[in-house]
Formats: C-alpha cells, structure tokens, sequence
C-alpha cells in the first residue's frame, strides 16, 4: 500500500519555501497501515496511491491569505480532486479537516482548540490534542459526524457517500498510538 502525503509548506526566508512533514506522521501511518510506503506530494503530478493525507499545518487561504498558505491550498485541490476523481480514500487532519469542511461548504469559525480537550465518540469521552484556531460550527447532510467537542464543534466527520475522513485532532502527536483513533480509520477508510 501508497500512501500520498500532502505536507506543510514552511517559508524558510523570504520567498524560500521548504516541505516539512512530522516524524511523528510517518511513525504512526506506519503503524496504522503495516508495510506501506509513503509518497510526499509535493508537485502537481499523478502519482499512484492509494490512499491520500491532507495533512495539519498551515491555514486556510480564508484566514491568513499569504504565499505559503497559497500554495499548500493549491496542492491541497490539486491532490484531493485527484483523490475524488480516482476513487482513492482521504484522511485529513486538522487543517485537511478544514479544508474538506470548507469544500463541503461548512460553517468555520475562529475558536481555538490548542492542548487536550474531551471529545465524545460513540457516546465515550475521551481525551484527544489540538492544535488549531479554528473550529467547524455547523455542516449540512453532505457530512456524517462522527465526534463532537464538548462545545458543540465537530471534531471528526466522514463526508457522505464517500471514503473521505476528516480528523481536527492529531492522532500523531500522540505519545503512544490510541486504539480509538486506529479503529477510526479503519472504520471509515479501510472497509
């Protein structure tokens, strides 16, 4: 199994921009997924994955309009509207969570959820990490929920008809991998 990761575009020095994707991701996709390889997707090319990673980092261009923001959006609808088109199964996480979020024509707002927070998920709590400053507020039928944060915000989602998985938390940044978050996964994207 491929997988496609798209990453956080970091600018270095003025105008320098440089691909940057977590350790912590590479450790735990191979954990969830055995024997994969993964691919960074860094340039608008076809690629064979099979399944694709929007990653965490940056921010959406709505929010803060700048060259780097500009061209991981680019790579972002570039790569998800290959997904889409070739039927490949996408996890977004937390800025990918957005984005989807935002393509399906959700309600965003800024609300900040940074550090452990509770989320409830097949009517448990539990306790996950964010790191992000923007929430999703409402969403409409196109969207599945699948976890709500304790205000109310959708947290993890599953869009309708489709093997598309949006994740605000960081399921890598986990010290040791949580069984919730694999069986997530394995639930909406693998079955």
């Amino acid at each position: 199994m491929k997988i496609g990761i798209i990453p956080k575009i970091i600018e270095t020095h003025k105008n320098q921009f440089e691909a940057s994707i977590e350790l912590k991701l590479i450790s735990f996709i191979n954990k969830v997924f055995i024997n994969c390889s993964t691919e960074t997707l860094i340039s608008k090319k076809k690629s064979n994955f099979d399944i694709l990673i929007i990653s965490g980092g940056n921010d959406l261009p709505a929010a803060i309009n700048d060259r780097k923001n500009q061209i991981r959006n680019n790579l972002n609808n570039y790569y998800y509207n290959y997904a889409k088109k070739n039927n490949i199964p996408v996890i977004a996480i937390c800025l990918g969570a957005l984005f989807i979020a935002k393509k399906m024509r959700c309600k965003i707002i800024k609300k900040k959820h940074v550090g452990s927070h509770s989320i409830y998920y097949n009517k448990k709590k539990i306790l996950v990490n964010s790191f992000h400053n923007y929430i999703i507020d409402k969403f409409n039928s196109r969207i599945v929920p699948i976890a709500f944060a304790e205000d109310g915000s959708l947290e993890c989602f599953k869009v309708a008809k489709n093997k598309i998985i949006g994740i605000m938390w960081h399921p890598e940044r986990n010290k040791n991998i949580k069984k919730f978050d694999i069986e997530i996964l394995k639930k909406y994207i693998c079955n």
